[in-house]
């Protein structure tokens, strides 16, 4: 096996060699400006393909204005408000600072500032210029889950002078029922729910139509005084949280530079955790440490607070794409395990949000949203069984034996469900399946929408509402073995010794049924297998090196695996592990969705299974591979992508992708 890779091993070396680790890192987020480009301009609500930023679970962003958009000068861009299926800007800049010159009564001009610059720090934007011998420095970051704080430190380099500050700004006349001032604060109603409202600590403001003017107390300023004033932004989604975040936030506008340093040891503490990588890295943190940066941000931009008909805090797939704002149970484990080292209470309550829609019967939905009479949940179909997993993982990050007694019962309800609903001969090996019986929601159910090894497949049924397809998936059947042993663990933290043990001869069981049913000595590889017949569907993708991610595979045959991933017909593509074999007809990864594109779920598992069985040298050299292969991942400030054209290696579907950003997180 080592001789037929010996070449890719030698021309992969030399590829990691171009990138020599740094000395050291840095763990000040001030070292790391602008890893995403977060720069637009905005024209229209429904502005397409103007990157933003986020954070502490808001369901809005805000951007910053093109460096040549000096006409926006003391302005940010937005917001962007998150809404399920009809996210929109509610302005192309919704606050910007004034200034009047009270002597000569003149409102400058900042379109006439000098040294402009606009920077996106982790976790902060910031705008800076000057303008008549007067330093601005204009911050913008989130103060709590529903509201951003805007502040603006002006400093007198010159002789003393009175000045006047204020904000001003527009909304979109359609994007908002209506528009009107309230004591000190600004309200725009945009539906009988949501309310998006500027507060002030002045109450001397003007509005006409879709426009406000605010004005502060004048104040003198010496040479080298500054003088700061600040604004908070809400978007509520009923009177009561309007209520409740105006009180809030009438004591966070005095308090802006106490909160600025609190935001600030909260991302340098977060850079400081992923700087400091692991033992276990497939990925040298110190080589890539602006692509670790991107990809936490990815996540924390997605992250949502509890909202409507979402009861605990969680992770979006993509903020950029409408129709993904809400969550879903796949890749929700996966964003609980990645973002666990940062935000433990984040991580822990990604799980519980997809637990609060488990059903008597113990199926966890696929999905739900927000707000539940646009889109309601979709009981059609759950998906993998990867929450045993991501509840020990989260467990070992946190240490919260309290959070493994509250999901234990939960998870082991899950688990045996599937047998009860998803093994229609009752053999131990299940199925994917849907509660309506129909083939697609089987399909949605592995998570591999569109898998060329289901185009055959045939639904039947098991009972009153349950349905699977008429063949036993390998992918499946190694997380549920793998999830076996996860329980394991989890029982012997719990003293359950009764559960620790009957999980524990149950992987092995099922462990040796999937080695002797679903692998093929022929080809060696494994296979979801016909139910009846067991016929193997020799269909190759990535679920046949899931037994090597679940650790369910013989070393004999792992290595017979190993050959057919690393064969540059297949899946060492130039961009490596794409979701379909490039041998196959199907083969289609610019319309394929599942049937070709790079996934960097399926990508991150073919590289922790190369490692399981002692493919070191191989994973890390594919891991490196995957970076540097996909355009816009590395060395770039471009987006994350849902996907990758395993060929000409260009990002394919949504932008600022989670679960790609997570499984990136994790090789580090």
């Amino acid at each position: 096996m080592k001789k037929l890779i010996t070449g890719l091993v030698i021309a992969l070396v030399l590829l990691s060699c171009q990138n020599e680790p740094k000395t050291a890192t840095a763990t000040n987020r001030y070292s790391y400006p602008d890893v995403l480009d977060v720069k637009g301009t905005v024209t229209v609500p429904q502005q397409y393909g103007v990157s933003s930023f986020s954070d502490l679970g808001t369901w809005h962003s805000f951007s910053l204005i093109k460096d040549d958009n000096k006409e926006q000068t003391g302005c940010f861009v937005g917001p962007y408000l998150m809404r399920q299926q009809q996210s929109l800007w509610l302005s192309s800049s919704f606050i910007g600072l004034q200034i009047k010159d009270v002597k000569d009564e003149s409102i400058w001009d900042l379109s006439k500032a000098k040294n402009v610059t606009n920077t996106f720090y982790p976790g902060l934007l910031k705008q800076s210029f000057e303008l008549n011998e007067v330093e601005v420095n204009l911050y913008l970051f989130s103060i709590n889950e529903r509201s951003t704080i805007i502040t603006a430190d002006v400093t007198n380099k010159g002789s003393e002078r009175e000045l006047q500050l204020g904000w001003k700004g527009s909304v979109f006349a359609e994007a908002f029922q209506s528009f009107e001032a309230d004591k000190q604060s600004i309200q725009v109603v945009i539906n009988e729910t949501e309310t998006a409202s500027l507060l002030f600590t002045s109450d001397a403001i003007s509005v006409n139509d879709s426009t406000y003017s605010v004005r502060e107390t004048p104040v003198k300023m010496g040479k080298d005084k500054k003088h700061t004033i600040s604004a908070v932004f809400s978007y509520t989604f009923n009177n009561e949280e309007l209520e409740k975040y105006t009180a809030l936030n009438k004591s966070a506008i005095t308090n802006a530079d106490a909160l600025l340093a609190k935001n600030e040891d909260r991302w340098n503490a977060y850079i400081t955790t992923l700087m400091a990588g692991s033992d276990n890295a497939l990925l040298d943190i110190n080589t890539y440490d602006k692509l670790g940066v991107k990809a936490l941000l990815t996540l924390m931009h997605n992250w949502r607070s509890a909202a409507g008909d979402i009861f605990h805090q969680g992770i979006v797939p993509s903020y950029s794409a409408t129709y993904f704002q809400g969550l879903w149970a796949w890749d929700s484990w996966k964003h609980a395990v990645a973002i666990a080292p940062f935000e433990g209470e984040l991580a822990k309550d990604q799980i519980r949000a997809m637990y609060d829609y488990q059903n008597e019967e113990g199926m966890i939905a696929d999905c739900f949203f927000r707000d539940l009479s646009i889109e309601g949940v979709n009981w059609r179909n759950t998906k993998a069984p990867l929450s045993g997993w991501c509840i020990y993982e989260v467990y070992e990050q946190t240490q919260d034996i309290e959070f493994l007694k509250e999901l234990y019962p939960k998870l082991l309800k899950y688990h045996e469900w599937w047998y009860m609903n998803r093994d229609h001969d009752k053999n131990g090996l299940c199925e994917y399946g849907s509660t309506d019986g129909t083939r697609i929601a089987a399909a949605w159910e592995s998570g591999m929408d569109n898998a060329v090894r289901f185009d055959d497949a045939v639904i039947i049924e098991n009972g009153e509402g349950a349905y699977s397809i008429n063949q036993e998936s390998v992918d499946l059947n190694a997380y549920l073995a793998q999830e076996k042993r996860f329980i394991q663990k989890i029982a012997r933290a719990l003293g359950d010794v009764e559960n620790e043990e009957k999980y524990g001869k149950e992987a092995v069981k099922l462990t040796k049924m999937i080695q002797e049913v679903m692998y093929c000595p022929e080809d060696g590889y494994y296979y979801d297998v016909e139910l009846k017949s067991q016929k193997k569907i020799q269909i190759q993708g990535p679920e046949g090196w899931a037994p090597l991610y679940n650790q369910v595979a013989t070393a004999e045959q792992a290595g017979e695996v190993v050959k057919v991933m690393m064969d540059s017909k297949r899946f060492n593509t130039p961009m490596p592990f794409p979701t379909l074999s490039a041998a196959h007809n199907k083969f289609n990864p610019e319309k394929g969705y599942w049937r070709g594109p790079v996934w960097l779920d399926q990508a991150y598992f073919g590289i922790v299974g190369l490692n399981n069985y002692g493919f070191e040298t191989e994973a890390r050299q594919m891991a490196i591979k995957m970076v540097e292969s996909a355009k816009g991942m590395a060395h770039t400030r471009e987006p994350i992508r849902e996907n990758y054209h395993p060929l000409t290696k260009e990002g394919l579907n949504a932008k600022h992708f989670s679960w790609s950003a997570a499984h990136i997180l994790m090789l580090f």
